[in-house]
């Protein structure tokens, strides 16, 4: 996934969460407060110059060192690259958390209440079914959802088209002519986990 820095509009900064933070939220039954996506704000600066936003949701690594630190194997890299959890082993110690340097998993202190008009019928095992009290869970690129060639929630709902998304293989994706013509950079680099999820300033 890419991310267009300059578009990214915070969706105005209404104080409720940006669309793409309320996608996600709707999508995964997301117990609140608990948000997948945090989207961060920079506030005006003393030149005047504009607020920005910065989403930042799970990176989906390369070399994550969330899946190296879970001592019973419950999280894991798909061969797609999605790093997914598997709530059913997940037995809540919070190791993949504290080994995470974006904060992007998030641990579950509450029993699942989904009104009985809000089930999905068709979940998805590791992506948007309900879990469980005492589990960790965050972003899983909407599984569900791109593994029936659609985008995940957050760039279908994304009203100024800020976010991308693809496959880095197809020489024709979007995301792919993004990374060879623009500048893109990656959160923490330095610490070489390699994420999938890019952003850059576009013009």
């Amino acid at each position: 996934m890419v991310i267009d820095l300059r578009k990214c509009d915070g969706c105005q900064s209404t104080g409720k969460p940006p669309q793409c933070t309320q996608a996600c939220i709707e999508g995964h039954l997301v117990p609140q407060p608990m948000e997948w996506i945090q989207v961060y704000e920079k506030p005006l600066d003393e030149e005047g110059r504009a607020t920005q936003f910065l989403p930042t949701p799970c990176q989906q690594c390369q070399n994550p060192p969330c899946v190296k630190s879970c001592p019973v194997g419950a999280t894991w890299q798909e061969k797609d690259g999605i790093v997914v959890i598997d709530y059913d082993w997940c037995i809540g110690c919070r190791c993949c958390m504290s080994a995470c340097p974006y904060g992007a998993r998030h641990f579950n202190y509450a029993e699942p209440q989904i009104p009985a008009e809000q089930l999905n019928p068709k979940t998805h095992y590791l992506g948007n079914r309900p879990r469980m009290k005492g589990v960790v869970e965050k972003c899983t690129f909407c599984i569900q959802r791109v593994r029936n060639g659609r985008y995940p929630a957050c760039v279908e709902i994304c009203p100024v088209g800020a976010r991308k998304f693809g496959n880095l293989r197809d020489p024709k994706s979007e995301v792919r002519y993004i990374l060879e013509h623009k500048r893109v950079f990656v959160l923490k680099s330095e610490l070489n986990t390699r994420p999938r999820f890019f952003y850059f300033y576009g013009l």
